[in-house]
């Protein structure tokens, strides 16, 4: 994209009708009439020589051009929102900025429905963006300002790294409700009868399930390995494998939930932010959010 030839005040309108999906609701969103978004996207379509958006019933739906720029342009937008923003002052129910979260699956899982709950009456204009970074790039992407936040399990090093224990996560193991050995006492016996999958994000190395079962000085192999337990508990639905995953993943998935038969620790997600963050009113508030969640979750 060459800045110098393009108006940067046209990119807002890109992003609210590519977001709103209609002229009518973008110029609402922007709150400038009707004819000046037409305007402005008739200005885009020159520079970019495409139409960006074409009539789909009552809206517009965005090209493949369109959707190429998108990425590019919100990250550009909201990096510019964040710098801007005051950071002496932070009233969450007039703020637009966007947080970037990493979680693993399950933390998002227990986390974010809560949250995007909070954050609906407490501030409707901020956006969270939730992914899952690769352990090993979160303390890079915390430096660079790509993640404002991430919860990871207990252990990651950085010298400009601040944190704080989270939670801590109960597991269980998860059958179908019709797998042979449902009716029976789930023993250490049994468990290891199981065919079981094993669910990390890394490629290689023992899993969670894996390490429990070696602390208590047995051996499993995993017939699956997959990187995310969503996935895993529907496989348990429809075949007679087991599955170790966090309580509450799938302690209202509809399968059967056994407490598992070894002594282990809960594992620990700890909430990680870069040091001189520290200050950052809107961060303070989002920590301060996602603390209190936590602390309802690990009550219920």
């Amino acid at each position: 994209m060459n800045l110098r030839t393009i108006d940067l005040n046209l990119l807002p309108v890109l992003e609210a009708v590519y977001t709103e999906r209609s002229l009518t609701r973008a110029s609402e969103t922007l709150r400038i009439t009707q004819p000046a978004v037409s305007n402005a996207l008739a200005r885009l379509r020159v520079h970019f020589e495409d139409p960006l958006f074409v009539r789909e019933g009552r809206g517009v739906k965005p090209t493949a051009m369109a959707e190429a720029l998108m990425p590019a342009v919100r990250d550009a937008l909201d990096r510019l929102r964040a710098g801007l923003e005051s950071r002496s002052v932070f009233e969450p129910a007039h703020s637009t900025r966007v947080f970037n979260i990493s979680a693993r699956d399950a933390g998002a899982f227990m986390m974010a429905p809560a949250l995007a709950k909070r954050m609906e009456t407490e501030a409707p204009g901020v956006r969270i963006s939730w992914s899952q970074v690769n352990r090993t790039a979160i303390s890079t992407e915390l430096a660079s300002g790509r993640l404002d936040l991430a919860i990871e399990i207990d252990g990651l090093r950085g010298a400009d790294l601040e944190r704080q224990p989270l939670l801590a996560t109960p597991y269980a193991c998860a059958i179908a409700n019709d797998h042979p050995l449902a009716d029976r006492p789930m023993t250490q016996a049994l468990f290891l009868e199981l065919r079981h999958i094993a669910v990390s994000s890394r490629r290689e190395g023992r899993s969670y399930v894996e390490e429990i079962v070696r602390a208590a000085g047995h051996r499993i192999t995993p017939v699956l390995r997959l990187p995310h337990y969503m996935p895993a508990i529907e496989i348990v639905r429809q075949t007679h494998l087991a599955v170790t995953a966090p309580l509450p993943l799938v302690e209202h998935a509809g399968v059967k939930v056994f407490a598992l038969p070894f002594d282990y620790r809960p594992l620990d997600s700890v909430l990680y932010w870069r040091r001189e963050n520290a200050e950052d009113p809107a961060l303070t508030w989002l920590k301060g959010l996602l603390t209190d969640i936590a602390a309802t979750a690990e009550q219920a």
